[in-house]
């Protein structure tokens, strides 16, 4: 196995990508997923804010813009009792306190979107290539497993910036509705929280590309790709009510370290990020041991 030859099938991947429009409809999907989510979450915040100020009877002139109140809402001790008791994770409330509303719920959608988005864009990419017959083309230059994981690269790397796009739409929505002075400063904190949510996806990629392996059709290895979420995700959820030996178990799914990328300290995020890797490939390589036994030409 040659690092090159997989650097190669994926910048091929990617390039692909590019000249068949994929790319776009993959950029666009990512940039309306974000604009679509910041805009209604300052639009929350907005009526958030209204009610706040009727309630404590402030100036409506001095707040007409969103993000004052709010902010103001989230420092006070009172919300930030419930926000403790929600969160539950003291390390994690640590973290985020006093970090911008608007950026917090930013980080969320994205985290809640960025496995469909993944499953939906990738799911096919290695199935539909075994029907159409493309893939025989591409082992007589590089061996299967050198394919696999160059599907796997190309695509993180069209993930990377469509979540990088997405975050600079998501910056520009709050600079034009948000007021305040550190506006500016949310645009580094939402690159990190894309960058979070691309380690996230890496884990979701290799398990879309595992389906894509096992099965004969693009439609199929997406509709299990969604399935395998929603049992991934209710597996997940089922297992943190048993015991730590039962909760080991949970270690094999995404979601199981999805909480230490809430932290802002280097170790836990470096951990959880080098494990979802370690997932995405381990996922990639259970389909890879089905496909290494098909006939692909």
């Amino acid at each position: 196995m040659s690092l090159r030859r997989i650097w190669q099938a994926g910048l091929f991947e990617l390039f692909g990508a590019v000249r068949s429009r994929r790319a776009i409809v993959v950029m666009v999907l990512y940039l309306a997923a974000s604009l679509l989510g910041m805009s209604g979450t300052i639009s929350a915040l907005g009526r958030m804010e209204t009610e706040i100020s009727s309630a404590l009877k402030l100036d409506t002139a001095e707040n007409a813009r969103s993000g004052v109140v709010s902010r103001t809402l989230w420092q006070s001790q009172s919300f930030q009792c419930i926000a403790r008791n929600i969160v539950g994770d003291s390390p994690v409330y640590d973290d985020i306190c006093g970090r911008h509303p608007a950026e917090l719920i930013y980080a969320w959608l994205t985290f809640l979107a960025v496995p469909m988005l993944t499953i939906l864009m990738a799911a096919n990419r290695i199935a539909d290539d075994v029907r159409s017959g493309a893939v025989r083309y591409m082992i007589t230059r590089v061996s299967r497993l050198e394919w696999a994981l160059g599907k796997y690269v190309g695509n993180a790397l069209l993930m990377a910036a469509g979540l990088a796009v997405g975050a600079f739409a998501a910056w520009c929505v709050a600079a034009f509705r948000l007021s305040g002075a550190d506006i500016a400063a949310l645009l580094p904190s939402m690159f990190g929280w894309a960058a979070k949510a691309w380690a996230l996806s890496l884990a979701w990629l290799g398990l879309a590309l595992g389906i894509s392996l096992m099965v004969h059709t693009g439609a199929k290895a997406t509709s299990l790709g969604m399935s395998a979420l929603v049992a991934f995700s209710a597996a997940s959820a089922s297992l943190e009510r048993f015991g730590s030996r039962v909760l080991a178990l949970g270690r094999l799914f995404p979601s199981s370290v999805e909480g230490s990328l809430w932290r802002a300290s280097f170790a836990p995020v470096a951990s959880a990020s080098a494990w979802l890797v370690i997932l995405g490939l381990l996922y990639l390589t259970a389909g890879y041991a089905f496909f290494a036994r098909r006939d692909a030409r």
